[in-house]
């Protein structure tokens, strides 16, 4: 999400706990020169964030949704978790294992995952990635829901937070297709220790979620999970 002026941000906080203002309302301190107001009013109106009619000021649809962001104690756009979908193909006692090919976690192996779009149903976003990432059809069923707190293992920084719906795709259609973003095998279950050579996680932590996979009764469950990384 686009971060802007903090001028701007402190106009839509206004604009954010009133239906519509005048002018001099609008304006975050009165000592502010015309010309500086002038131009982050109409930097808003011309990008959408708010509209003036008949000499009055408000949030369009699109800026409520983005001021809703902002931390009025700080004045600022909230960072907020990513929503991936988490892919398990199983096909034959082989399970469809992905090795990524950018940044970061590069040559790292694992599920497919792929970030949900705006307005994407979970669901759908993991037959898509799916279909676009590995040329293959399925139907997915949600197994689990983990909240991942990734961290630096050297500094304990925060490196990332994430959610990720993990579905299984029982026989999915089609022929596995690579692309510059990854390749894909299919790899028996009893090999994964010998092939999975660079996994995301632990090799014993990514067995967990394989066995998470083969116990699975019909019963979502919840997880938050923090996890130390070394491969970011």
């Amino acid at each position: 999400m686009k971060q802007l002026h903090s001028i701007q941000l402190q106009i839509l906080k206004k604009l954010l706990f009133a239906s519509e203002l005048r002018y001099a309302q609008v304006k975050p301190e009165s000592e502010m020169e015309n010309n500086q107001f002038d131009f982050h009013l109409d930097q808003l109106i011309d990008g959408g964030y708010v509209e003036k009619k008949n000499k009055l000021y408000r949030l369009t649809n699109f800026g409520k949704e983005y001021a809703n962001r902002i931390d009025e104690s700080e004045v600022a756009v909230i960072k907020q978790s990513k929503i991936s979908a988490w892919i398990c193909c199983r096909r034959n006692n082989k399970y469809l294992i992905y090795t990524r090919l950018k940044q970061p976690f590069y040559k790292c192996q694992g599920f497919i995952s792929g970030k949900v779009r705006y307005g994407e149903k979970v669901v759908d976003a993991a037959k898509r990635e799916l279909r676009e990432e590995a040329g293959l059809e399925g139907n997915p069923q949600l197994v689990s829901v983990k909240h991942f707190l990734v961290y630096d293992k050297q500094s304990n920084e925060l490196l990332e937070d994430k959610f990720m719906f993990l579905y299984l795709v029982e026989d999915p259609t089609g022929e596995i297709k690579s692309n510059e973003e990854g390749e894909y095998a299919w790899i028996e279950r009893k090999e994964m220790k010998q092939k999975i050579t660079n996994p995301f996680e632990p090799i014993d932590e990514f067995l967990r979620y394989v066995i998470e996979v083969e116990k699975f009764t019909g019963q979502v469950t919840v997880e938050e999970i923090d996890h130390w990384s070394e491969k970011f």
